[in-house]
Parts: structure tokens; C-alpha cells; sequence
């Protein structure tokens, strides 16, 4: 999925130096170019899920040198760099590009119409129990498990 024209991506951070990593990237950016222009305010959208945040120029850099060129908010970064984490031969980019399409996927369905999500999540919750209860009819009687006494002959051999 690597575009020609995309910009290079930095190895992403350690997990637990997340947030100092970003801290440090902001004033040393910050330090680097203590013009006017790197502390003015913008607002700019994520270009995953579109939500917008105010961010200075020299953040808005950073950021974007650790996500290939992207802006991408504190939600979806973490979410990208989740996937990341969870596999491992997965480049910053594709994880990227993959929560990309998760956004752009739920911003058609869900918000559009949530009551129509509501009813698909129900009739793929409805299809599991099905298949689930399929697999368990074709189970052998032999390794169910199974009662010794039902309730009433307990009873009777209780009193």
C-alpha cells in the first residue's frame, strides 16, 4: 500500500514512552522554531475519523512525521499504534490505512443510521448463537455432559 509520493514514517514508540515521546517531539519543535507562525493555533480534522482539534504548527509537524504525513487525533493515534502492537509485521501505514477504512466504514453505517446498525449487530449476534448451538447439536452424547438425577428423583431420594 506504499504510495511513491507518501512521506516516510518513523518506527513508532515503545508503549510506555508514548506520551513523553509526543511531549518531547512538541517542545523540541517548539524550542527549534520559537517563531510566531510554529505557536499560532490551527484547527485541523483527523483525517481518520474527521474530528477536530486546536493544535500549533510545530505539534501538527510532529505528529505528522510519526504518522506518515497524516494528522491523525489522540484517539485514532492510539488506536493505530494499538494495531501496531497487536501485529507486530504490520507497518505504520498499513496499520493506518486500516483504521482508515474502520472510520470511514463506520461514519457510512452507523452514524448515518444507528438503528440499522442496531439491527445488524443483533442479527450477527442471533447468527453466532445459531452456528454455536449447530456446533454443539453435532457433539457427540458422549462427551456432553449430562445429570445423574433429575430434580424430582432427588428429591425423592432426599427425604
Amino acid at each position: 500500500m506504499r504510495n511513491e509520493k507518501s512521506k516516510p514514517c518513523l518506527p513508532p514508540p515503545t508503549a510506555t514512552k508514548v506520551d513523553a515521546y509526543l511531549r518531547r517531539v512538541y517542545y523540541d519543535i517548539l524550542d527549534e522554531n520559537s517563531t510566531t507562525e510554529s505557536r499560532q493555533i490551527k484547527q485541523i480534522n483527523c483525517d481518520c475519523c474527521g474530528m477536530s482539534e486546536e493544535c500549533t504548527h510545530g505539534f501538527i509537524s510532529g505528529v505528522r512525521k510519526i504518522f506518515c504525513g497524516k494528522w491523525v487525533c489522540g484517539i485514532c493515534s492510539e488506536a493505530v499504534k494499538e494495531i501496531v502492537k497487536r501485529q507486530p509485521n504490520m507497518t505504520m501505514e498499513e496499520a493506518l490505512e486500516s483504521h482508515i477504512s474502520v472510520c470511514m466504514n463506520f461514519s457510512n453505517t452507523t452514524r448515518l443510521n444507528p438503528k440499522l446498525s442496531f439491527a445488524s449487530a443483533m442479527r450477527d449476534i442471533a447468527r453466532r448463537y445459531s452456528l454455536r448451538r449447530r456446533t454443539m447439536d453435532s457433539v457427540p452424547e458422549s462427551s456432553k455432559m449430562s445429570r445423574t438425577l433429575s430434580f424430582s428423583q432427588w428429591l425423592e431420594t432426599s427425604q
